[in-house]
């Protein structure tokens, strides 16, 4: 038999199966920047990654996988699950002047 869920929201008892899953991936953005064989001449690279190696020297494991890449999962009942599709970043609602 399935184990009972709790609401990683809430923190209500969810029954088995009755429950959603929310992922989020957090990662860099993959593409490249826009260089030129001008930029790549006045580049010295030995210097920039001696730059970079310096400052990675002070992060944490987490602190630089946070640079690349993050993955969380919940499990959410119905009613938050409502509540996060209208508004998952949880932002405060703007509200429109309009015509009455």
């Amino acid at each position: 038999m399935a184990d009972r869920v709790f609401c990683d929201l809430c923190g209500g008892s969810v029954p088995p199966h009755a429950h959603y899953i929310v992922r989020i991936d957090v990662f860099a953005d993959p593409s490249m920047p826009e260089m030129s064989t001008d930029d790549l001449d006045e580049m010295n690279a030995e210097q920039t990654i001696s730059q970079l190696l310096d400052q990675m020297k002070q992060m944490s494991a987490d602190e630089l996988q946070d640079q690349v890449h993050r993955r969380f999962e919940y499990r959410i009942c119905r009613s938050c699950q409502v509540k996060f599709l209208a508004n998952p970043l949880v932002q405060p609602r703007q509200r429109k002047v309009g015509d009455n």
